[in-house]
C-alpha cells in the first residue's frame, strides 16, 4: 500500500511539472475532418501575389468523384466549396476575427488560389475553409423520390506566414 501512494504522488509530481502551456496563434480547430496539404511559403515579400495550392482528401472520394462529370447516379449530388478569407494578424483570438473575401465550387481535389497578396508586413494567419457536401436521394419502390438526405465534411485551414518588405 505504501509503494503504491509513493508511486501516485510521485506520479503527480511528473504530471504536475511537464504541464507545459502551449500557445497558438489561432484558436482551436473546430472543424478537423478532412486530410490536407496546403503549399504556402512560410515566409513571403508583401504585395507580392501569391499562388496558394490546396490538396485534399475526404472520405467521400470512395462514394464519388470530386469533379462529378458523370451524371449517370442520380442517387448522390457531391458539391465542395471553398471559403476564402481576410488575413488575420497574429495571433489570432477568435474565430469572430474572419471576414470572408470570397467563395468558389471546387472542382479537383486540388486547386489553386491566384493572386494571394498580403497587403503589410508583419505575422499573419491564412485562413481558409472547404466544405464538402454530398447528397443522397432516396426513391420508393414505385421510383418516386421520397427522401433526400445529407452528409458534410468541413476542415478549417489555418497558417501562420511571417509578411517582410
Amino acid at each position: 500500500m505504501r509503494k503504491y501512494i509513493i508511486f501516485s504522488g510521485f506520479l503527480m509530481v511528473i504530471l504536475y511539472s511537464c504541464n507545459k502551456k502551449t500557445y497558438n496563434d489561432y484558436p482551436e480547430v473546430i472543424h478537423d475532418e478532412l486530410a490536407y496539404k496546403l503549399d504556402l511559403p512560410d515566409t513571403v515579400i508583401v504585395n507580392k501575389p501569391y499562388k496558394v495550392m490546396v490538396e485534399f482528401q475526404s472520405d467521400f472520394d470512395t462514394i464519388m468523384p470530386a469533379v462529378q462529370i458523370d451524371a449517370s447516379d442520380s442517387t448522390k449530388v457531391r458539391l465542395i466549396t471553398y471559403y476564402r478569407y481576410e488575413p488575420v494578424k497574429a495571433p489570432m483570438k477568435s474565430l469572430s476575427e474572419l471576414v470572408r473575401i470570397d467563395s468558389t465550387f471546387v472542382l479537383n481535389k486540388n486547386f489553386e488560389i491566384e493572386n494571394f497578396v498580403f497587403k503589410e508586413k508583419g505575422e499573419f494567419i491564412f485562413c481558409g475553409f472547404i466544405k464538402d457536401v454530398i447528397m443522397y436521394n432516396h426513391y420508393n419502390e414505385k421510383g418516386i423520390r421520397d427522401t433526400v438526405s445529407f452528409d458534410h465534411r468541413k476542415q478549417q485551414i489555418f497558417k501562420k506566414v511571417v509578411v517582410v518588405e
